[in-house]
């Protein structure tokens, strides 16, 4: 006889492992062991777990955020805004623990450079990157995902799914980053600037070579595109930074006088 299940979420009457209504699999008791096969398989499942997909997206970047966006083949990926998250808290706790953007102050001349003052300031921003990491990495998805719509305006694909794009493309120059902060931890501020330069290079590229497979544009046209898209995020980002930095003074300015 086929036994019949009552779905615990939707109250549907079921038969088998899956609720024919809302999709929840039949429950039973929560264990340790059952804890620990989640886990396991959320990490390595070979569809859709989370080494699956940090695997996939340095081979065929733009071919899974395609496969993802426009051909509906969800159930096989990780959730991207999942990963991101994951990937953007262990960036955020490498960047404080490895003092990468001290070390790339320092490599960028430091004290031989900027003035007393421009130090300080610089530091306050670095710390504050230091302090909310995962939360600039978010911040600039939305303006990549603009500058993508800009260059590539004749093709089909709206905010929302440029936005997706980029979620994928983020967390993984977020993990090649992680790596470079390492070496930069590793090898210190003598070999910071080469470092970053290697750094700001291999994530551009990365960058570039995601575009030219989601978009499936190839040769120096294809390129260009995607060079331009890059440059175009990056600055725009760059410009709201600085108006934040600014409006933050001033606020500041302003209550520091009043006081």
């Amino acid at each position: 006889m086929t036994t019949t299940h009552n779905c615990q979420n939707c109250n549907n009457q079921f038969t088998g492992e899956f609720c024919n209504n809302c999709g929840q699999k039949r429950v039973h008791r929560i264990t340790m062991a059952h804890l620990g096969h989640d886990m396991v398989h959320a990490f390595t499942h070979t569809d859709k777990g989370f080494f699956h997909l940090l695997l996939k997206l340095f081979v065929k970047p733009g071919v899974v955020a395609r496969e993802y966006i426009a051909e509906g083949k969800r159930k096989r990926y990780f959730t991207p805004f999942q990963y991101l998250i994951i990937i953007g808290t262990i960036a955020a706790f490498v960047a404080a623990n490895s003092h990468f953007l001290e070390t790339t102050t320092a490599a960028l001349g430091g004290s031989d450079v900027y003035s007393a003052r421009q130090l300080a300031f610089m530091q306050k921003i670095n710390s504050f990157q230091t302090r909310y990491y995962n939360f600039m990495i978010l911040l600039q998805l939305p303006f990549y995902a603009f500058a993508t719509r800009i260059v590539y305006k004749k093709h089909p694909y709206n905010f929302a799914e440029l936005l997706t794009l980029q979620t994928f493309v983020s967390a993984q120059t977020t993990l090649i980053g992680m790596f470079i902060m390492l070496s930069i931890f590793v090898t210190g501020k003598e070999a910071g600037a080469t470092m970053i330069l290697i750094m700001a290079i291999v994530i551009i590229c990365f960058q570039v070579f995601a575009y030219m497979q989601f978009f499936a544009q190839t040769g120096f046209k294809g390129f260009l595109r995607a060079f331009l898209t890059n440059i175009l995020g990056i600055i725009l980002f760059a410009c709201f930074m600085m108006l934040l930095v600014v409006i933050v003074g001033l606020v500041t300015q302003a209550f520091t006088a009043k006081m």
